[in-house]
């Protein structure tokens, strides 16, 4: 059989593939424009560019009109924050155009990965990007190694003017320059010589809300206080966690600034950081007029660092962070005076169904006698009473500190003691100590013998003693050694929040109790010792009403 010969047959193409233009129709094009910022002459350049290329593609015979694309005052470091450019993509998906026109690889993306990246795409979907100002249209041969070398320019270009914006923002910031965001700075209002000014009524709600704080109030409970009470927040917007913390937390609400505590890491993500001591801040005192004085905004972070620090007390705790409640104020004061363990309220029900609210040591509760055999389980009525007692005692009818008291205040500060006593090591060491009882506490192991059983009772028993005496020795040495101007803006908190209270202060109050009291022990089935906010230390006779109070 003959064998046939082969034969090869080019057959030539009828659109061509390299452009993927068609022959017979008008082409779809579109153009782009895009200006960085919303400066007057930015912007009439902007309108300058649609009316340019809108004119120049309704003149050329073979093209036709399919849509303007722009993007107004938004950076070119992404494409995805620009929502027309991020549409004009869309629609070419679509297939609804064949072209796009733009000024310069510039206005198309200053990041070279976005650059290239939607360049590639777009041309594999037949859509060619013709560059007015390079000269280039990426449908044609060898364009994207120019493209890429001159995407890479227009990056530099864009980093070069980044250093220069922040180089310019650290000199002003050198020189005390502050720019406020008013439209998040509540109770400020721009001057009329540019300065910041206070808004009088929301002045109010700021130092309420910081009084609520130190109240014992939380974040949420304060924001729930504003919107029940009908309070608006900046353009009638309602209070969240985040907007009382914000202001909780802002120095600017005491006159001050503080500038550069956040960075952008690099122009293209625009990523914003905490500055955490990788740049230098500057701190500007007494800037503008304070809304809250200075000892209030101080006092507000240190319960605020105070109730972020707070550590478990609890085994059952999943994580080693405890929670502030700001239900009851005897859950953050009340403690053991045997084991030093703060107390928990729990709810009794009486043979009669009567419900009976009492306070126990979280210790005793959990383990029962094994760790703290002597802690007294006190009911709540009683210790209300001996409490508001110690602060009648300490505080005269008409809440006024009796002169007899500062006069003994002021005298004991006075005193010299040893200045050789390093109280931050001996905190520490207490912290120490603490923790390894709760270490052995936490670990509730099976002992295989009454002697290793003994021996841990022991050691715990040891550590919490050696922990008692440190902690005795620190709250003396701190009463004596506590500065005139302390103990007076003590005593003025204590007689300004009293002035503020109802005149019958004979019932029980939470807010009252902790702007007052430090902390309160419970020494016995009948004794409190009680540390007050002003640095004197009160012992009490409480009357207790629970007759069950070593077996329960």
């Amino acid at each position: 059989m003959a064998r046939i010969e082969r034969e090869i047959i080019v057959i030539p193409p009828t659109i061509t593939a390299t452009t993927g233009y068609r022959e017979h129709r008008q082409l779809r094009v579109a153009s782009y424009s895009r200006v960085s910022t919303d400066m007057e002459e930015q912007l009439t350049s902007f309108h300058a560019q649609k009316s340019y290329y809108t004119e120049l593609i309704l003149k050329n015979p073979s093209w036709t009109m399919a849509g303007t694309y722009a993007d107004e005052g938004i950076s070119g470091a992404s494409a995805e924050k620009r929502p027309d450019f991020m549409k004009m993509i869309r629609h070419c998906k679509k297939g609804k155009i064949d072209l796009i026109i733009t000024k310069s690889i510039s206005r198309f993306a200053r990041n070279t990965l976005d650059s290239v990246g939607y360049v590639r795409k777009l041309k594999a979907m037949g859509v060619g990007v013709l560059f007015e100002k390079e000269n280039i249209n990426t449908m044609e041969e060898n364009s994207e190694v120019i493209l890429t070398i001159l995407a890479s320019l227009a990056q530099e270009e864009l980093n070069s003017l980044s250093m220069n914006v922040k180089m310019g923002k650290r000199m002003a910031m050198k020189e005390g320059k502050v720019s406020f965001q008013y439209s998040r700075l509540y109770g400020y209002r721009k001057g009329f010589d540019g300065q910041p000014k206070v808004i009088p009524e929301q002045a109010e709600q700021v130092i309420r809300i910081y009084q609520m704080y130190l109240a014992g109030k939380t974040t949420r409970g304060i924001a729930n206080h504003l919107n029940s009470n009908h309070i608006p927040f900046l353009k009638g917007k309602s209070w969240s966690e985040g907007t009382v913390r914000y202001i909780l937390t802002n120095e600017k609400y005491c006159g001050d600034v503080i500038l550069q505590k956040t960075y952008v890491t690099d122009p293209i993500s625009k990523k914003v950081k905490q500055n955490n001591g990788e740049l230098p801040k500057i701190f500007i005192k007494n800037n503008h007029e304070a809304i809250v004085n200075r000892e209030l905004f101080d006092a507000v972070q240190g319960e605020h660092t105070r109730r972020s620090s707070k550590r478990k007390i609890c085994s059952a705790t999943v994580t080693e962070n405890g929670k502030y409640s700001s239900l009851y104020a005897l859950s953050e004061l009340l403690i053991c005076g045997h084991c030093g363990t703060p107390y928990r309220r729990v709810v009794w029900t009486k043979r009669n169904g009567d419900k009976q609210p009492v306070w126990r040591c979280i210790n005793r509760i959990q383990h029962g006698t094994k760790y703290c055999t002597d802690s007294v389980t006190a009911d709540e009525e009683s210790l209300h009473r001996a409490i508001m007692g110690a602060i009648l005692t300490s505080y005269t009818p008409d809440k006024v500190v009796p002169m007899a008291l500062t006069k003994e205040l002021r005298n004991a500060m006075r005193k010299q003691a040893d200045s050789t006593i390093d109280i931050g090591q001996m905190e520490r060491q207490i912290a120490s100590l603490i923790e390894q009882v709760m270490e052995i506490i936490q670990g509730d192991k099976h002992y295989e013998s009454l002697e290793e059983e003994f021996s841990d009772r022991e050691r715990m028993k040891t550590l919490s003693d050696e922990a008692k005496v440190l902690q005795t020795v620190v709250d003396d040495y701190k009463a004596l050694h506590q500065s005139e101007e302390d103990i007076a803006t003590s005593l003025v908190a204590v007689e300004e929040y009293l002035a503020s209270q109802p005149q019958d202060i004979l019932e029980y109050n939470d807010s009252l109790v902790r702007q007052t009291i430090h902390t309160i022990k419970v020494m016995d089935v009948n004794r409190l010792t009680i540390y007050f906010r002003n640095g004197t230390i009160h012992e009490q006779i409480m009357a207790q009403k629970v007759r069950r109070l070593h077996k329960q």
